[in-house]
This record gives C-alpha cells, sequence and structure tokens, in this order.
C-alpha cells in the first residue's frame, strides 16, 4: 500500500502516534482523533485497491491535501484545548485558522506563487512565510525533545504547555496555507 499512496496520507498517523504522549490525554481527544483518520484511512485503501493513485494525479494531489489540512488541525489542537476555558481567544484561534484557510483557498494561484517562490516580486513574502516557520521551529528548540523539559522545570507547566502550544498553532497556519495554496496546481491535473 506504501509504494500505490501517497506518503503524505501517513503523516497525520505519524503525528497523532505522538499526541498519545500529550499529558491531559482525554478520551475525547483520541475519538476526535480516530473520526478523522477514518475517512483519510479508507480514501487511502480506495486509492490503493482501484489502482487509482497510479492513473490520477488529481487523487494523489487531494491525499495530499487531506492529509496536510488534518495535520493542521492536529497542530492547532493543543492550542485549542490550553485555552478552552478562555472563550475570546480561543475564537479567535479559531477564527485565524478559518480565515487563513478561507482567504488562501480564495487567492490560491497568488498564494502558491508565494509558497513555492515562483515569482520575484513576491520573494519578500516566501521569505517572511517561510521565516515565519523558522522561528517557530528554533524557538522550539528545534526538535530536541529535552527542550519542552527544560522549559517546564525552570518556568513550570503550564507556561511551557502555553508556549509550545503556540508554537504548534504557527506551524498549524503554516500547513494550512501551504495546503489550501496548493489546491490551484493539482486540480489542473487529470
Amino acid at each position: 500500500m506504501i509504494k500505490k499512496t501517497l506518503i503524505f496520507t501517513i503523516l497525520p498517523l505519524i503525528i497523532g502516534a505522538f499526541s498519545i504522549f500529550i499529558p491531559d490525554f482525554s478520551r475525547f481527544y483520541m475519538w476526535l482523533v480516530l473520526g478523522l483518520y477514518i475517512p483519510l484511512f479508507l480514501y487511502a485503501i480506495f486509492l490503493d485497491i482501484t489502482g487509482k493513485s497510479k492513473k490520477s494525479a488529481k487523487l494523489r494531489g487531494y491525499a495530499g491535501y487531506f492529509s496536510f489540512v488534518l495535520t493542521s488541525i492536529f497542530f492547532a489542537l493543543p492550542a485549542v484545548r490550553a485555552y478552552q476555558d478562555h472563550l475570546v481567544i480561543l475564537f479567535l484561534i479559531i477564527g485565524l485558522w478559518l480565515l487563513a484557510s478561507l482567504l488562501t483557498f480564495r487567492f490560491n494561484n497568488l498564494m502558491s506563487k508565494i509558497v513555492f517562490g515562483e515569482s520575484d516580486e513576491l520573494r519578500k513574502y516566501t521569505f517572511i512565510l517561510h521565516g515565519t516557520m523558522f522561528f517557530a521551529l528554533v524557538a522550539g528548540g528545534g526538535g530536541y525533545y529535552k527542550a519542552a523539559e527544560y522549559f517546564s522545570n525552570v518556568f513550570g507547566d503550564a507556561a511551557m504547555f502555553s508556549y509550545f502550544s503556540i508554537l504548534l498553532l504557527v506551524g498549524s497556519y503554516w500547513m494550512t496555507i501551504f495546503a489550501h495554496s496548493t489546491v490551484g496546481i493539482f486540480t489542473k491535473f487529470k
């Protein structure tokens, strides 16, 4: 199955596997993750069984698109969980995610030039977009798992959870912009 479908269809499974180790893991979050995985998994199986993934680049594009959108949602869930008691901040997080999704989807031809750096006059926006994600990665310790433990020892668990959930939220916004900007590219495929 791996050889026929895109590797991006497995990306949310990898992100979800790491979510098991979240300290305040809840059954609701587990069922939410499973409810979002099952359609993606069934879609990947459908592409594999019918053999359409080799014939249609558009179907593979949709598989990658769904994968990046789901990964974006999973990156946003820790921030939603951290601020679930503060409704104004929660609505701001969800509203910004929806706004980024809708604007990028609406102007996907322009955003694809920014995301992929295809236009020289939009190159500064490309650096801003990718620089924001680079800053979030560096501020989060660059993937070094001891950074969160050190931050927790110095500042406390609540501050660490807020800090890293905001960094994941930046990654979520970046992934949703990336996913929705590619819609204009793969819908032209056959």
